[in-house]
């Protein structure tokens, strides 16, 4: 009879620990600051908040997690898989502006670093994303345009 009780306890145990597996990737995308705006503050360790990198990510209206924001002198926007603290941005798109080399650089960095990403994770107000490339950080906030792209605001009025 107990024999019984045990398998039957070790069952319950093992069904709970399945169902709770495949909930996983409902979980990190819970987790995961959406419809939050972060501007970067550093790629693998350089000072970049003073280069308009920017990063919203929300759900389009079929539920998909989509990433968008300023990448220096463009925009861009992506799909985004989660899956536990992994990450993968898909289906990358920019504008095709040129600016000056600084931003173009900042830009290129920055659009790596979204391109090798493999995991994320949060550290008290940043948002930390890892890849085989590059580290990127971010903090909550909206980026200031890029010098650039505000003097090209100006002289446009």
């Amino acid at each position: 009879m107990k024999s019984h009780v045990v398998k039957r306890h070790v069952w319950s145990i093992a069904s709970a620990a399945l169902l709770a597996s495949l909930a996983l990737p409902v979980l990190a995308q819970d987790r995961f600051p959406v419809d939050k705006s972060y501007k970067a503050i550093s790629i693998s360790g350089f000072d970049v908040q003073n280069k308009g990198l920017s990063m919203t990510v929300s759900r389009d209206p079929k539920g998909d997690m989509r990433g968008s924001g300023n990448a220096g002198c463009n925009s861009w926007n992506a799909t985004m898989i989660l899956r536990d603290d992994q990450v993968d941005f898909t289906n990358i798109v920019t504008t095709k502006k040129m600016c000056a080399k600084p931003t173009m650089t900042a830009e290129d960095a920055f659009l790596t670093s979204l391109r090798s990403a493999k995991r994320w994770h949060v550290d008290g107000d940043k948002l930390i994303i890892e890849g085989d490339a590059a580290r990127l950080m971010l903090k909550p906030g909206v980026a200031d345009l890029a010098p650039e792209k505000k003097r090209a605001k100006r002289s446009a009025r």
